[in-house]
């Protein structure tokens, strides 16, 4: 299995709508950076990320940039 790149880190309220999100590039141990955690409750999800290395898009031999090209491999992002 490959390992995690990065982690996606997510928070909800007590509703279910998104609050906050991060990606970080160390795995996550611990919560303690939430500033308020003694105060309210919070609902988070850790999400590993782990690279599709079979569809991986290369964009190579660029000599100026061209943002037509590297929209079109990164599918409009």
């Amino acid at each position: 299995m490959t390992k995690p790149i990065a982690w996606k880190i997510e928070e909800f309220d007590s509703t279910g709508k998104l609050v906050c999100s991060s990606i970080v590039t160390s795995e996550p141990t611990e919560i303690s950076w939430y500033r308020d955690l003694k105060n309210k409750l919070h609902n988070i999800t850790i999400t590993p990320l782990i690279p599709d290395t079979k569809n991986i898009i290369k964009v190579t031999n660029i000599k100026k940039y061209d943002s037509k090209r590297l929209t079109e491999a990164n599918g409009g992002l």
